[in-house]
């Protein structure tokens, strides 16, 4: 399977800009590709071919993996991918968004991983990798469990989820007004301004 559907497909099980680690982490566990085959190299040249297909013919392509933007400069987030189709406001990175994206990640592996049929040692250790960091998802002894996982990081993640979703939306408003499509999509170069003085 070409590199671009790997990352289509890990993206759209975790529903959330992430970074080429995850991303190959995910597709291993999952879709049985080794985790080596998702380079972060292979990942960056892969967003600048995307960034011009888009340019060269927009809309071509059922969709783009594009950049995550950052919700202070409206640039690319360094290392993270998201898909063309997401809103915007999905794709915007705000100060509570990587632990908010990080949360909702674990969720969407922990139910991904309650409806396999057997338990899968990729699966299992993806879902420890989660569950250690969320308070009260893993045990004393180190073993995780789908369903707590999903409890408890439901659970940090009402504490956080609105103020987020405020701040993404409001850097995304700011998108719509001041940036072309491409830019919404891959994001806006920093310039240095010269000052007038």
């Amino acid at each position: 399977m070409p590199i671009r559907e790997q990352v289509h497909h890990a993206l759209t099980l975790l529903s959330v800009p992430a970074a080429p680690k995850l991303i190959a982490e995910v597709h291993a566990a999952f879709y049985g590709a080794s985790a080596t085959g998702i380079a972060a190299s292979k990942l960056t040249h892969l967003r600048r071919d995307e960034e011009r297909s888009f340019r060269t013919a927009r809309h071509s392509r059922p969709y783009y993996l594009c950049s995550a933007l950052t919700a202070e400069h409206l640039a690319p987030a360094r290392g993270l991918l998201a898909i063309s189709t997401w809103p915007l406001e999905r794709r915007i990175i705000g100060p509570l968004s990587l632990r908010v994206d990080f949360l909702t990640a674990a969720i969407k592996v922990a139910e991904r991983a309650s409806r396999m049929p057997e338990e899968d040692s990729g699966v299992t250790r993806l879902l420890w990798r989660f569950g250690t960091t969320i308070p009260g998802a893993a045990e004393p002894h180190g073993a995780v469990d789908a369903a707590t996982v999903i409890k408890a990081a439901q659970a940090e993640l009402d504490v956080h989820v609105a103020a987020d979703q405020s701040q993404r939306e409001a850097a995304a408003e700011r998108a719509r007004r001041q940036m072309d499509e491409a830019e919404q999509l891959f994001g806006s170069k920093l310039r240095v301004l010269r000052g007038t003085a």
